[in-house]
């Protein structure tokens, strides 16, 4: 159980909070797969698609809430290759919730899960180089660095270099 946050699936009630949160450019900026701007219709079409790929078992997306006042800030998933018995983790937290560790604290919780009760093998992760305050929160979790690969990905028509983490079930704590 986490100490200040609660893990739980989107419900559509949730969209235009995620609307707002993640359409933020500074969220935005720094995570490899979040659209920008985020326009009218896109959290609708997103959280309705989390229940059948979790049906499928190929990921669990959740929010992540305050446990004090439930109040949405920010999202937690990892996305299953079956075959592989791994996952890519990815997260994003609202800015005005920056620098709590809560993020850290929603991995964690989300590890617990992908390891004890999906019995993966391994959860890695990708970010942008240049968001070391991501790959903080992988280091703090046991992460260990993979790679770094240059140029790798395109945002706002320039590439940049990502790196990767990973965290292996015998190495969980």
């Amino acid at each position: 159980m986490l100490e200040r946050l609660v893990l739980r699936p989107f419900s559509l009630k949730d969209a235009r909070r995620v609307q707002l949160l993640a359409g933020d450019e500074s969220i935005a900026s720094g995570a490899i797969n979040l659209p920008y701007p985020y326009t009218d219709g896109v959290a609708e079409s997103w959280i309705n698609n989390h229940e059948n790929e979790f049906m499928n078992g190929n990921s669990v997306i959740l929010a992540i809430t305050l446990k004090e006042n439930s109040i949405l800030i920010g999202s937690i998933g990892i996305y299953i290759n079956k075959k592989h018995n791994h996952a890519e983790l990815g997260y994003w937290i609202g800015k005005d919730y920056w620098g709590n560790h809560y993020c850290s604290e929603a991995v964690q919780g989300m590890l617990k899960h992908a390891f004890e009760h999906l019995k993966l093998n391994k959860v890695f992760a990708y970010f942008l180089h240049r968001n070391q305050a991501s790959g903080k929160v992988l280091i703090n979790n046991g992460f260990v660095k993979e790679g770094y690969l240059k140029q790798h990905v395109k945002y706002n028509e320039k590439y940049e270099d990502i790196e990767c983490y990973s965290l292996l079930k015998t190495d969980f704590n």
